[in-house]
């Protein structure tokens, strides 16, 4: 029996062995996944966090141009660039929407409805594009399964602006042709539908972004 002992250790040594072989790529793999999970996910919030920026920022310009600017708005727009000021710009823009939220009801009406005096003029829509988001769609299988939703969701929400900035393409391309009768108002109703559905799904947009960030910073 004690004769036995020494193959009987040699034999276990070689079967660790092998499974240690059989399971070390794998233990690799998890680890770099990991990692690269980590570094993936901090890049996407990273995009994301500018495009959230951008987007508010599109809000401001349509509601600005529609004369829609009250104090609520300003509030909400200053509480999310302040958080997210990454530049001197973003740092001046805080600063005169804090001067601009200082107004008074009056002075808000004033502005408003001197805006409202002007000839109205089409808002053109911009796509703003993450690139970053787009290219991973394919592998967002490898994040958490809350994280993976909050991202589709964000996206979803991306694709349909980019189809509200194409249909308000569409409308603005018909104000240079010549259109009659009821015809122009339609087209500028539609463009002015357009935009407010653009800011009201962009400003959900942000609001999206801005929980997937608090969620998984």
């Amino acid at each position: 029996m004690q004769a036995e002992a020494p193959l009987f250790e040699k034999l276990a040594i070689l079967v660790v062995g092998w499974l240690l072989g059989l399971l070390a790529p794998v233990i690799v793999d998890a680890i770099r996944r990991r990692r690269e999970n980590t570094l993936g996910r901090q890049a996407l919030l990273s995009e994301l966090q500018e495009l959230g920026t951008t987007l508010a920022l599109a809000v401001y310009g349509i509601r600005t141009d529609q004369g829609r600017v009250d104090r609520p708005f300003l509030e909400w727009l200053k509480a999310d660039v302040e958080r997210h000021a990454t530049s001197e710009e973003l740092q001046k823009l805080v600063s005169t929407l804090r001067g601009l939220i200082a107004l008074s009801d009056a002075d808000f009406l004033k502005m408003n409805a001197h805006v409202a005096l002007k000839p109205r003029k089409a808002t053109m829509l911009q796509h703003f594009a993450a690139p970053l988001l787009d290219s991973r769609v394919s592998a967002l299988w490898s994040f958490e399964t809350s994280f993976q939703r909050q991202l589709l969701e964000v996206k979803q929400h991306l694709s349909l602006l980019d189809d509200l900035v194409d249909r308000s393409r569409k409308y603005f391309d018909l104000t240079f042709t010549k259109l009659e009768g009821e015809n122009p108002r339609l087209v500028q109703e539609n463009l002015e539908q357009a935009s407010d559905e653009y800011a009201r799904r962009a400003t959900l947009v942000v609001e999206k972004i801005r929980r997937l960030q608090g969620a998984w910073r």
